[in-house]
């Protein structure tokens, strides 16, 4: 095989790497649902060129041309490196953030100077909220929106600290994984003890604490007084977006 024709079945395997992430929903895992179609995209591109003319594999040769397997060589074998994050990806499929990553990554969102939008109407008796919604409110909101209005929360299992049973925690991202950060919150009436990372959708209330200080760096996690814990699968879309910050 020539060195044009490694290039081109690179080209190719490579594309459909990345077609295969997005058709699966697996590019999930890595970047926000808003850049799938540019990860598509750019897989096309790729099959693109290494099928079409002028260099892909379906180009015409010249009649004559010798197969050149007599040079070239170090660079193909140089070239087939590529494939490594190829195979791991297939083969390995590395899982979206989760607790490990939590411990490292945990941070409290800042909150707004002004007043925050009115609550979702109640689903089955409890209104659904995004992770980052619930913590920038329950730290935030000197209107304490939260007070006694039953929430619906979905986030996987991480340690907690102490007597803490555990946190629910969801990572919120703003390109891809490679930025993500870990919000949490204080479970607190669960006495079950689940794995980490297991998902799960709560539904509690806000134990209401004091707003904390615009100057505080890291304050504590908010606390929620669970009544209803079901376990579930990874969602589809296993992070938050920092178009979720819901103020």
């Amino acid at each position: 095989m020539t060195d044009e024709q490694t290039q081109s079945l690179l080209l190719i395997v490579l594309g459909a790497t990345a077609a295969w992430l997005c058709w699966t929903d697996a590019a999930l895992n890595y970047v926000r649902p808003s850049l799938v179609p540019y990860v598509l995209a750019g897989a096309v591109i790729l099959l693109l060129l290494g099928l079409l003319p002028p260099l892909g594999l379906l180009r015409r040769r010249p009649s004559g041309q010798g197969n050149g397997d007599d040079h070239g060589h170090a660079g193909s074998r140089i070239g087939w490196l590529l494939l490594v994050p190829v195979l791991v990806v297939v083969l390995v499929q590395p899982a979206a953030l989760g607790s490990y990553a939590a411990s490292s990554r945990s941070v409290v969102p800042g909150g707004s100077d002004g007043t925050y939008l009115p609550l979702a109407p109640p689903v089955r008796g409890a209104v659904p909220m995004t992770m980052a919604e619930f913590v920038v409110r329950a730290l935030h909101d000197r209107s304490r929106s939260l007070e006694g209005v039953p929430v619906r929360l979905i986030g996987f299992v991480a340690p907690g600290d102490g007597a803490e049973a555990y946190r629910l925690t969801r990572f919120v991202i703003f390109c891809c994984a490679a930025d993500g950060e870990a919000l949490q919150v204080i479970v607190h009436g669960d006495g079950t003890r689940w794995r980490r990372d297991q998902w799960l959708e709560v539904e509690g209330q806000w134990l209401p604490q004091p707003v904390a200080a615009a100057e505080d760096p890291n304050p504590p996690p908010p606390v929620l007084a669970v009544d209803v814990v079901r376990p579930i699968g990874q969602p589809r879309q296993p992070y938050e977006s920092s178009v979720d910050y819901g103020r």
